[in-house]
């Protein structure tokens, strides 16, 4: 059995990737029902998005009153995003939460 077999048996799901200008792979999704590229970082600790677009979105966010950091920066105030629907192509991943820092830094 091929490693796609054997995952997709176990249900997990095929979403496309693309590669952007600088060669990272992204894959087309929504966020609370908006059309957003998600940046597919597999070094990231944690699922991040932009403190401008949740707040676009009024998305219902919480301050978890520590500092976090990545992408060239770190002490940057971390917000836990409540109820937010984040989709993959027609998948919904899992991560134990969803996050929002400010990104205007790599943006």
């Amino acid at each position: 059995m091929s490693l796609p077999a054997f995952l997709e048996a176990k249900g997990y799901r095929r979403i496309p990737l693309d590669r952007n200008g600088v060669g990272h792979f992204e894959a087309k999704g929504t966020l609370a029902g908006r059309a957003v590229r998600v940046l597919i970082d597999t070094g990231a600790a944690s699922t991040v998005v932009s403190l401008s677009l949740a707040q676009e979105l009024g998305l219902q966010m919480t301050s978890l009153g520590r500092r976090g950091g990545g992408a060239g920066a770190a002490r940057l105030e971390v917000f836990q995003l409540r109820d937010a629907a984040l989709l993959l192509d027609s998948a919904m991943p899992r991560p134990l939460a969803l996050y929002a820092m400010d990104l205007s830094h790599v943006n």
